[in-house]
């Protein structure tokens, strides 16, 4: 993973935690806590992404090594 993708990733994983904590709130209306929980799913998304991009970059150096 590059420094570009560790960047990205920690941004979208602390805006997953932040829709995490606001649903977690209950003072939420359920319009507010349907657009949290689409944004954090977002996030997630995000964030596997860059996982599977990640985990490919290794398989292939690993492969590279034998």
């Amino acid at each position: 993973m590059g420094k570009n993708n560790i960047g990205k990733y920690e941004e979208a994983l602390k805006g997953l935690l932040e829709m995490a904590e606001k649903i977690k709130n209950k003072d939420l209306s359920l319009e507010e806590t349907i657009k949290c929980y689409e944004e954090g799913m977002k996030r997630y998304e995000e964030c596997k992404k860059i996982i599977e991009e990640a985990k490919q970059s290794i398989s292939r150096f690993e492969g590279e090594l034998e």
